[in-house]
């Protein structure tokens, strides 16, 4: 059993040395004693016929990963092994699947095996085979979950991942009785209006086949449903990375690990500050994205005051220390003001940020504010995105406060794209049908600022590595 208070001292001091100049494997190999909880490995090998397939997987925060084992995807549907090799970069395992077709092994690149039939074989034998081997790594230690039922420490996990202009909500229960799957995700795409047949040699229906396999042998009820999204590839390579994140947040959970509440530090601080000067605005921007936990808040001045609220609320449930102040055209109005603090405090954000390096990059969080419960999915990205169906527009407002209701949104698109992330906004049903803008716009903020600390923390795991199966969030 891991008690983090006795693992977490140990931690902060190895984040230093694990988050230098060395590749993450020299960094790994080099920890004699993982001061994070580890998985033992998992095989296994079915076979349909002439076709077998060949699965194992590795933590790949555990010290010495990777010491042996033929390693590589290959399927021989390339998009499947693309997508199969997210669970790489976030579900942080070390990952082989292998084909053969009559004892042939399929060589990487190659789609002669997404043929009719043979196809739908294949795809159910990678899912099978991934998620035996799954299960033996879940079976490799004693779980400790607890049966308070709350959320944290419940068998139930959930993730919500976006790509772009898609995001899956996706859950799995380890409580279940009996494995099994329950994907939404058709139509897979809008064009044409029915959805895409195939993506590169891939058909799209086969992404059913492979999850329902795969949950039927981890043993977990897996739960999946497009919440949004008109590109096929972005749809299915959501669910990919919902998966694989959930799979990672579960294992975590298992053994009472939480990366984000351990608060590991970064080797230097993340600090951004920009200022903008305009014939219209004056802007100083200065932020930490790791204050002292008891010092001071910033300070927030725009001149906007309903702006200053809500910068103050995702200053504060974010934990990050943000110093705002503008003098801007505001005889005019408050739009000059509202836009250009806003892209400020996002190219801040994107400086303190550099490379990205280490961060756990993506996650979730909920904002409630009065009758107003907002939804915010957010990735550290390099991809300047936001999506939302706010309905600001529902209680016929034009002003809440001293900014106009046409400005919250825009302020929320100035920060997201300028901080270059990708971001989703998804208004939750709540007892009240409609409700005001302002509470809209808390909620959203408070929901964006949580969901932003789960992005920033710094997951010593990563020994330094970008969580991204390109390798870079820099380009």
């Amino acid at each position: 059993i891991c008690d983090t208070r006795l693992i977490w001292p140990r931690c902060r001091r190895a984040v230093a040395a694990l988050m230098g100049a060395e590749d993450p494997a020299t960094k790994r190999a080099r920890v004699d004693e993982s001061p994070w909880p580890c998985w033992g490995p998992g095989k296994a090998d079915v076979q349909a016929g002439a076709l077998r397939v060949s699965a194992a997987v590795e933590d790949a925060a555990g010290p010495g990963c990777g010491s042996g084992g033929e390693g590589g995807i290959a399927t021989g549907i390339s998009y499947l092994d693309h997508m199969i090799d997210q669970l790489t970069a976030h579900a942080q395992l070390r990952v082989s699947v292998r084909a053969y077709a009559s004892e042939r092994r399929i060589e990487p690149h190659s789609n002669e095996l997404a043929v009719a039939v043979e196809d739908e074989v294949l795809v159910g034998l990678a899912g099978e085979a991934l998620g035996a081997a799954l299960h033996q790594m879940w079976s490799s230690r004693t779980h400790t979950f607890s049966s308070s039922g709350s959320a944290s420490s419940s068998r139930r996990l959930r993730f919500c991942a976006p790509l772009d202009e898609a995001f899956t909500d996706l859950s799995l229960d380890f409580g279940a009785a009996a494995g099994c799957a329950e994907l939404n995700l058709a139509p897979y795409g809008v064009y044409p209006k029915e959805g895409r047949t195939r993506i590169g040699s891939f058909r799209t229906d086969l992404t059913e086949v492979f999850f329902k396999r795969l949950a039927e042998r981890l043993g977990c009820r897996m739960e999946a449903r497009k919440v949004r999204g008109k590109n096929a590839h972005h749809i299915v390579e959501a669910t990919f990375k919902s998966f694989a994140r959930c799979l990672r947040k579960a294992m975590d959970a298992a053994c009472s690990f939480d990366v984000v509440g351990a608060g590991a530090s970064p080797p230097q601080p993340r600090l951004g500050e920009k200022a903008r000067s305009t014939k219209e605005t004056s802007i100083d921007v200065k932020l930490e994205l790791d204050p002292e936990p008891r010092g001071a808040r910033g300070s927030i001045l725009t001149g906007v005051k309903t702006l200053d609220d809500l910068l103050s609320e995702l200053e504060g449930h974010s934990g990050i220390r943000l110093k705002a102040e503008c003098k801007g055209d505001r005889w005019i109005d408050e739009h000059h003001s509202a836009e250009d603090v806003a892209i400020t405090i996002g190219q801040a954000l994107a400086v303190a940020f550099g490379d990205k390096s280490g961060i756990t990059r993506m996650g979730f969080a909920e904002g409630r504010c009065n009758g107003a419960h907002v939804l915010c999915v957010m990735d550290i990205s390099n991809r300047p995105c936001l999506c939302s169906d706010l309905r600001l527009d529902a209680g016929g407002e034009e002003i809440v406060g001293d900014i106009s209701v046409e400005m919250i949104e825009h302020v929320f698109e100035s920060l997201v794209t300028s901080a270059l992330m990708t971001v989703h906004l998804a208004q939750q049903a709540t007892d009240v049908a409609e409700p005001p803008a302002g509470d809209l716009a808390t909620a959203a903020a408070r929901a964006l600022g949580a969901a932003l600390k789960e992005c920033a923390a710094v997951d010593p795991r990563r020994a330094g590595a970008v969580s991204s199966s390109k390798g870079t969030l820099s380009k």
